[in-house]
């Protein structure tokens, strides 16, 4: 394949972390949307790492 379908080899621990971390984020805030905002803003700043961490991480 290589860089042209967007296919990277590289640190897979980094593409883990990040999946594991949007997961999180994403359950917190579905769990704690309604009972308080800053678990709320950290659960969407989690995804938000989490993201970047699968996407640029390696």
């Amino acid at each position: 394949m290589g860089r042209s379908c967007g296919y990277r080899p590289g640190n897979s621990g980094a593409r883990v972390v990040g999946i594991v971390l949007m997961v999180v984020g994403a359950l917190m805030f579905l769990i704690f949307v309604p009972r308080w905002v800053w678990t709320s803003a950290l659960g969407i700043c989690l995804i938000s790492v989490g993201f970047l961490l699968w996407r640029f991480g390696g």
